[in-house]
C-alpha cells in the first residue's frame, strides 16, 4: 500500500483486506537499483548499495541528492530522449545527434557555435556516460571490442550494438565466457539487464540490420565464438555461429547415432523462437529432418529384438498395438518428410542424405528381425488367429449387429489402410458424446486388395472361406455368386441384413470415399435417404495409379490360362505423400456423413502394406514371371531359404488345394513388374496384417444448423525457392457473427485442391503461422494473413488453378478458387508404357478473367496460334504505346492464364510464344 509500512496499515479499515491478500516485497537493495537505473552510474549504485546504504529514508534522501544535481547544454538534452531512441539514432548515424556531440547550444540564427577540440570531447564523454548509465556499456569494453581503433560517434552504434549482443550472449551460457573482458558482462544489474534485452529485442525487429551487425560483431569477438560448445548455449541464438554450431552438432550426432542428443536439441529449438530459424526456412526444414529422424533412431532404440519371449498370434497382435506400430507410424512419417522436404538446396544435405540412408538401414534391421519372430510364431501356432482375431469375421461380428438396430451405419473398406495410420485419427473423432475404440484384427493370407477388399463382406460359413475359380484369389463364393468385386459385396451385405427387415428401408447403399467427400450436403443427404448401412469404399491409390494396359492384358490372358490372381494395383508407384491427403479424405467423410445423421462408423482395411527403399532385399524363385512380390502360390509343398509355407486349407480355404510360400523377413520375390514400387503387400509381416477396426459411435445424430460462417482470403505472391506460394486468411462472413466464432470451433481446418483433377497432387511444403497436419491448415478466425508454400504435381508439365476448401464440411464456407494459374510439375511416378493420357482440364474458364477485350484477344491468339510477333500485337492492341504496356504487364497477365510465353527477338520485332 502506498504510504505505509506492515505496522502503520495496522492502524486503517484495510487491514483485513491486506492480510487476506499476499505480500509483494523487494528488498531495499532491489529498490534502490530499480529507482537510480538510468539515472546514476552503475559504479556509483553498487558503491552505495554495498557500503553506505542504512535505510529506505537515508536511501531516498541520497536519491533526492543525487538527482538534484543540474544536467545543463549536451546532458540536459540527451534527458529529452529514451534509450532506444539515441540507440537508433547511433546506428543511423543521425546528423542532429553528431552535430549536437560536436556543437553545444546555438548561435545566432539558430546554428549551432562551432566547439573547441576538448569541448566536443566533452560532449562525446557525456554521450558515453548516458550509454554507461542505461546500459552498462564501459570504456574498458569499448576499448577491448575495438582492439586499438579509437572509438568515435561514426563506431559507437556498431560498439553499443556489440555490447547488448555480448550481454545477451554470455547470460545465455551455460559456463563462464571464454574471454575474460567479457566475465564481467555476467555481474550485469537485473535493470540494466533488463535494459539491454529490451534493446536487442528492438533491434532484432530490423532483422536486415541486426543480420549485418551480428556478422560484424561475430568478427571482433571471434575468439570468443570458436570456443563454443553446443553444449554450452542456451535457447537464445545472439549470433548465427550459435545456431550453426548446433545444427551441424545434432547432424553429427545423428551420423554418430546419438539420437537423445540430437533429439533434445531439436525439440529446444521447435520451442524457441529464434531470430534465424524465423528468417531461414532451409534451416527449419534442416530441424525438422533432424527431428523426425532422431525420433525415429531412438524408437527403433527402444525396441530392438521385437516380439521376444512371444508364443502365440494373440500375443503378437498385443505387441504391434501398443508397440510395434509406433515405429511404422514414425517411419512413414520419416519417408514423407524426406520426400517432400529433403532438397539439394538444403545445407548439410549430403549429410542428411547419409542419415537416411543409416536410418533405412536400422528400420529394415528392426522390421526384418519382427518379421521372421512373427513368421517363427506363425510356424508354431498356425497362421490363422482365433476368430475374434479374424478379418472373415468383422462383418458378421460388429456390421450385421448394427444393422439390426434402429441406428444407422456406415462402414469404411479402405485400401491399405494400415494400423498406425488408424491411430493418428482417434483423436480426431473424439467428442462430446462420442465413442471411439481401436483394436486390431489379422488380414487373411496373402494380404493382397483381392482377398482383403472380398472377405469385408459375409462370404465366411462356420469360419470357412470357398474361393471361386480353378487356382488363385478370383473372388468367395456365397450363395449362388461370387463376391469379387464392390457391388457384389453390397450385394451379399444386403442380402444378410437389409433386405430381409420388414421395416420400408432400402438396400445397402453403396459410394466411394471421392463421392462422399466432393458431393455437396444436400447431394450427400439424397444419395443416402432411407439407407440403413452405406458402404463406403476406397481405393484411392490404386484408382488413381492403375497399371499399364500392356499389364493388365498380360495378366488377364495368365489369369485365364493358370488362374493367376488379377494385378493388385496397390504395388502401384504411388507417391508416398498421398497418405496424408488419404486420411485428411477418410477424417473429411466422417464428418460429412456424420451431418447428415449418420450414427454409427466402423473403419477397416483389406491389408496393410511395407515400404520399400534400396533396402529391400530381392529373393529369386523359379522365374520372375511365376511369383507375386511378397508370396508364391504353388501347388506343392516347397521349403525354400527363409521362407515359410502354409496350405490353403491350414487357412480354412476350401474350393482349392494349394500352398502359399512367403519370405521370411521384409524381402520380395524378384518378378518382372513393379521392381520399383512405393510399397509392397502380400506378405505374411505385421505390417501387411495387422488391420485396424475402428468404431465410432455417437449418441445422437448431428442435427444442429451451421451457424458459423467464415469467407476465406487470398493473396498469390511470387514463388519461393521454386515453389508455389500464397497467403491466406479466414475471417467471419459479417460482423453479427464474429461474436459466434468461438461456439464449437476454435480453428477451422482448410486443404487445397484442384477441383476435379485427381491426378495432380499438391503439396505443401511449409506453412508458416499455422498449424500442418495431413496437409490441413489450422487456422483461427482471427483474420490473420498465413503464408503457405506448396507445390504440384502431375502425369505432364502444365498450370491449373487450385481451390481452397474446408474438408471437414463442419462450418459454412465457400471453396475459393484463385484466378491465378500455377506450375504443375510432371515428375509424378508414371509408367512410359502406359497408353492411357493423362486427364485434360478445362481450362476455358481463364477467358474470363480478363477485363480488358483486347488483351484477351491476344492470349486467345496465342492459344490457338501459338505465336504473336509484335505488328500482329500492334494491329489487335490498336497503338505501339499499348502494346508496350503490354510487354510491361506481361507477366502479371500470365499468372491469369494456363500456360507460358516467353519473348523472342527476331530481325523483325519481338515475338510472343506459347509454350
Amino acid at each position: 500500500m502506498p504510504n505505509h509500512t506492515k505496522e502503520t496499515i495496522r492502524a486503517t479499515p484495510i487491514l483485513e483486506l491486506y492480510r487476506a491478500n499476499n505480500r509483494f516485497r523487494k528488498a531495499l537493495h532491489t529498490l534502490v537499483r530499480e529507482v537510480a537505473n538510468g539515472h546514476l552510474k552503475p559504479d556509483e549504485i553498487e558503491s552505495y548499495v554495498s557500503n553506505s546504504m542504512e535505510d529506505i529514508i537515508a536511501a531516498e534522501s541520497w536519491l533526492q541528492q543525487s538527482l538534484s544535481k543540474s544536467k545543463p547544454g549536451f546532458a540536459s538534452y540527451l534527458e529529452n530522449f529514451k534509450p532506444e531512441e539515441i540507440f537508433n539514432r547511433l546506428l543511423t548515424k543521425d546528423d542532429d545527434l553528431q552535430n549536437r556531440v560536436e556543437a553545444d547550444g546555438c548561435g545566432l540564427g539558430g546554428f549551432p557555435h562551432e566547439q573547441p577540440v576538448q569541448e566536443v570531447q566533452n560532449n562525446f564523454n557525456i554521450l558515453l556516460d548516458y550509454l554507461n548509465r542505461h546500459t552498462g556499456m564501459d570504456l574498458p569494453f569499448c576499448d577491448f571490442f575495438l582492439t586499438g581503433i579509437p572509438i568515435s560517434f561514426d563506431n559507437l552504434g556498431l560498439v553499443l550494438a556489440g555490447w547488448l549482443m555480448c550481454v545477451e550472449y554470455v547470460h545465455n551460457l551455460k559456463r563462464p565466457p571464454h574471454l575474460a573482458e567479457l566475465q564481467p558482462l555476467t555481474k550485469l544489474t537485473k535493470p540494466l539487464l533488463k535494459n539491454c534485452q529490451h534493446l536487442i529485442e528492438q533491434l532484432r525487429q530490423q532483422h536486415s540490420t541486426y543480420i549485418e551487425l551480428t556478422q560484424q560483431v561475430e568478427f571482433w569477438i571471434n575468439e570468443e565464438l570458436e570456443a563454443m560448445q553446443p553444449e554450452d548455449l542456451g535457447k537464445i541464438d545472439t549470433f548465427k555461429q550459435e545456431e550453426t554450431k548446433v545444427l551441424e552438432s545434432a547432424v553429427q550426432a545423428l551420423i554418430a547415432g546419438n539420437w537423445i542428443k540430437a533429439l533434445n536439441w531439436a525439440e529446444s529449438r521447435s520451442k524457441t523462437d529464434s531470430f534465424w530459424l524465423k528468417h531461414d526456412r532451409s534451416r527449419r526444414i534442416v530441424w525438422s529432418l533432424v527431428k523426425v529422424a532422431a525420433t525415429l533412431g531412438q524408437t527403433i532404440e527402444q525396441d530392438v529384438n521385437p516380439l521376444q519371449n512371444v508364443n502365440s498370434l494373440r500375443e503378437a497382435m498385443d505387441y504391434y498395438t501398443t508397440t510395434g506400430y509406433q515405429i511404422d507410424k514414425v517411419h512413414r512419417y520419416f519417408e514423407q518428410q524426406n520426400f517432400q522436404l529433403l532438397e539439394t538446396t538444403l545445407p548439410y544435405y549430403a549429410q542428411l542424405v547419409t542419415v537416411k540412408n543409416i536410418l533405412r538401414q536400422k528400420y529394415r534391421t528392426w522390421a526384418d528381425t519382427l518379421a521372421e519372430n512373427f513368421a517363427n510364431i506363425c510356424v508354431k501356432s498356425g497362421f490363422l488367429p482365433e476368430a475374434d482375431l479374424q478379418q472373415r469375421r468383422i462383418y458378421d461380428r460388429l456390421i450385421h449387429p448394427l444393422t439390426q438396430s434402429e441406428r444407422r451405419t456406415a462402414y469404411f473398406i479402405i485400401d491399405a489402410f494400415r494400423y498406425e495410420m488408424a491411430t493418428e485419427l482417434i483423436e480426431k473423432f473424439k467428442e462430446t458424446g462420442t465413442t471411439v475404440n481401436l483394436q486390431g484384427c489379422y488380414s487373411e493370407l496373402p494380404s493382397i486388395t483381392a482377398v482383403g477388399m472380398n472377405v469385408l463382406a459375409p462370404v465366411q460359413q462356420s469360419g470357412k472361406l470357398t474361393l471361386a475359380g480353378n487356382k488363385g484369389f478370383m473372388g468367395f463364393k456365397t450363395g449362388e455368386y461370387t463376391v469379387s468385386k464392390p457391388s457384389d459385396r453390397v450385394q451379399a451385405m444386403g442380402d444378410k441384413s437389409i433386405d430381409n427387415i420388414s421395416a420400408g428401408r432400402r438396400k445397402a447403399r453403396s459410394l466411394t470415399l471421392s463421392d462422399v467427400c466432393h458431393k455437396s450436403t444436400t447431394s450427400l443427404k439424397q444419395s443416402c435417404a432411407n439407407a440403413h448401412l452405406i458402404v463406403v469404399h476406397s481405393k484411392e491409390i490404386d484408382g488413381a495409379h492403375k497399371p499399364p494396359n500392356s499389364i493388365r492384358r498380360g495378366q488377364a490372358k495368365r489369369g485365364a490360362s493358370r488362374g493367376t490372381t488379377p494385378y493388385d494395383a496397390g504395388e502401384a508407384n504411388v507417391d508416398i505423400a498421398t497418405f496424408e491427403i488419404w486420411l485428411q479424405q477418410i477424417k473429411s467423410a466422417w464428418h460429412h456423413l456424420k451431418s447428415i445423421g449418420i450414427q454409427e462408423f466402423v473403419f477397416t482395411a483389406d491389408r496393410g502394406f511395407l515400404l520399400q527403399d534400396e533396402t529391400t532385399q530381392e529373393i529369386t524363385y523359379g522365374t520372375k514371371r511365376e511369383p507375386q512380390r511378397r508370396y508364391v502360390l504353388s501347388d506343392e509343398p516347397r521349403q525354400e531359404n527363409d521362407t515359410v509355407t502354409v496350405s490353403l486349407n491350414a487357412l480354412d480355404y476350401e474350393g482349392q488345394q494349394g500352398y502359399l510360400l512367403f519370405p521370411k523377413t521384409t524381402a520380395v520375390f524378384a518378378t518382372v513388374n513393379n521392381q520399383n514400387a512405393t510399397f509392397v503387400h502380400g506378405g505374411n509381416s505385421l505390417q501387411e496384417r495387422v488391420i485396424p477396426v475402428l468404431t465410432v459411435s455417437h449418441q445422437q445424430a448431428a442435427s444442429t444448423p451451421k451457424i458459423l460462417k467464415y469467407v476465406i482470403e487470398a493473396q498469390v505472391e511470387p514463388e519461393l525457392f521454386g515453389f508455389s506460394r500464397i497467403k491466406l486468411k479466414l475471417k467471419p462472413e459479417s460482423i453479427s457473427l464474429e461474436g459466434l466464432a468461438f461456439v464449437g470451433m476454435e480453428k477451422v481446418n482448410l486443404a487445397l485442391r484442384v477441383h476435379d483433377r485427381a491426378d495432380i497432387l499438391i503439396t505443401i511444403k511449409e506453412a508458416v503461422g499455422v498449424e500442418l497436419n495431413n496437409q490441413e491448415l489450422y487456422l483461427q478466425a482471427d483474420e490473420t494473413w498465413v503464408e503457405i508454400l506448396f507445390d504440384l504435381r502431375g502425369n505432364q508439365d502444365e498450370r491449373v488453378r487450385i481451390e481452397i476448401f474446408h474438408p471437414d464440411n463442419v462450418a459454412e464456407i465457400e471453396p475459393l478458387t484463385l484466378t491465378s494459374y500455377f506450375n504443375v510439375s510432371g515428375a509424378l511416378i508414371k509408367d512410359k508404357s502406359s497408353s492411357e493420357p493423362a486427364l485434360k482440364s478445362n481450362n476455358s474458364d481463364w477467358q474470363d478473367s480478363f477485363s480488358d477485350a483486347n488483351i484477351k484477344q491476344v492470349f486467345l491468339h496465342l492459344d490457338r496460334h501459338n505465336s504473336l510477333t509484335e505488328t500482329e500485337l500492334n494491329q489487335m492492341l490498336g497503338s505501339p504505346r499499348q502494346a508496350r504496356r503490354f510487354a510491361g504487364n506481361l507477366e502479371q497477365y500470365l499468372t491469369q492464364v494456363p500456360f507460358s510465353v516467353k519473348v523472342e527477338t527476331t530481325s523483325n520485332g519481338k515475338r510472343y510464344v506459347k509454350y
